[in-house]
């Protein structure tokens, strides 16, 4: 064999691996994606709270929120989504959710489950509405590192 079909043929066989992982990625991304949606569509967890911190997670590229002064259908929750991240955690009048969007202000209301369309409304100190994520816009991630500072910060409670 040549040199030149030798290239080549390395050359296909580079394109037809190149082909068949870009397919395994998007397969899986789908999947995630998938997973995410139906767990939002049917997360029952309404809270509604005073934003007391907000912690940016470098690792992640999304935010820690933490609540105080919450009611909420649930006194507990630590109950991860079926990709392992937590959303939300609640422990008394405390909660912290995460969420990759930066527009949260310490002093704002927020309220996550209040219909089935709305998952995370913030409403400003003045009374109107910031902004509202739909539950079909909002991200879980599949990694799983910011559980560990959720704990750490439902312990700490706000500053």
């Amino acid at each position: 064999m040549t040199a030149k079909k030798l290239f080549f043929l390395m050359l296909g066989v580079m394109v037809i691996m190149m082909i068949i992982i870009n397919l395994m990625i998007n397969t899986s991304n789908s999947n995630a994606d998938s997973i995410t949606e139906d767990y939002f569509t049917n997360l029952e967890l309404e809270v509604s709270g005073t934003i007391c911190a907000v912690e940016k997670q470098t690792d992640t590229y999304k935010y820690l929120i933490t609540l105080k002064d919450i009611k909420s259908n649930t006194t507990d929750y630590t109950k991860p989504s079926p990709l392992g991240v937590n959303f939300c955690v609640i422990k008394g009048a405390v909660a912290i959710f995460a969420d990759h969007y930066d527009g949260y202000k310490i002093g704002d209301t927020i309220r996550i489950g209040e219909n089935k369309t709305d998952l995370i409304k913030c409403i400003s100190t003045d009374g109107t509405t910031r902004f509202i994520r739909k539950r079909s816009n909002v991200m879980l991630y599949t990694v799983a590192s910011p559980n560990k500072r959720m704990k750490q910060l439902i312990t700490l409670g706000c500053p």
